[in-house]
């Protein structure tokens, strides 16, 4: 009796150690860029069969906060689904075998953006739905001190700033945004008419200050928060 429980596990367990094995990656499944602005670029992942049986992979979108202003498209092998689809959306990539390979890929453009992103896709062999794994990929712009000088005339002061920070400058302004060091956005202030912005919410540290005119011309500046 306990040589047929025994042949059972066995069986069991060679199961299980096939499933879940139909496919593997051939890139990285995460992929981390640094945007530039107005540039459009291509972040491909690939995948391979595993043996020499035919696999058809599946995808679906699992998350995406890219802006709605941010131009670009996912393409699977075999199909283009034209736009960054939103989550929940599907797909079905040409079958694989051999030396061929699926893909998932993403083509973007922030456009004037610079916000913080991320699009998840997962991948799966459609007759195995459990047998899958999750592309991602984190997207940023990294603003400098140096880029999008709209106008000389700006001057931010105190700075450093314990509280709040006043703005002097002849031109109009539509907004402010408050950024990390590596580009993350903090908060969009959009009362800016009294030329003073209060940062008594932020965490000590250095932060960049954009700030934006109505015509989209813009000025960045490094601040102290103490």
């Amino acid at each position: 009796m306990k040589s047929i429980y025994f042949i059972i596990a066995l069986c069991a367990l060679s199961s299980f150690q096939s499933f879940g094995q139909t496919f593997d990656w051939v890139t990285n499944d995460t992929i981390e860029a640094n945007l530039e602005l107005n540039t459009t670029v291509l972040l491909k992942m690939e995948q391979s069969a595993i043996g020499n049986d035919t696999v058809t992979l599946g995808i679906e979108i699992i998350y995406n906060d890219l802006p709605a202003a941010w131009d670009g498209m996912v393409c699977i092998e075999g199909t283009c689904l034209g736009i960054i689809p939103p989550v929940g959306t599907t797909g079905t990539m040409t079958p694989i075998s051999g030396a061929q390979t699926g893909y998932v890929r993403l083509t973007v453009n922030p456009m004037n953006g610079t916000e913080v992103a991320k699009l998840q896709i997962y991948v799966y062999d459609l007759n195995f739905p459990n047998d899958g794994d999750t592309a991602t990929w984190l997207l940023n712009k990294t603003l400098s001190i140096e880029e999008g000088d709209a106008w000389g005339d700006l001057t931010l002061y105190p700075n450093p700033t314990s509280e709040s920070l006043v703005i002097q400058t002849e031109n109009e302004l539509e907004h402010a945004e408050v950024y990390t060091l590596s580009g993350e956005l903090v908060t969009k202030i959009t009362d800016v008419s009294s030329g003073v912005l209060d940062l008594t919410n932020l965490g000590t540290g250095m932060y960049f200050i954009k700030l934006v005119q109505p015509n989209g011309l813009f000025a960045v500046r490094k601040v102290q928060k103490l």
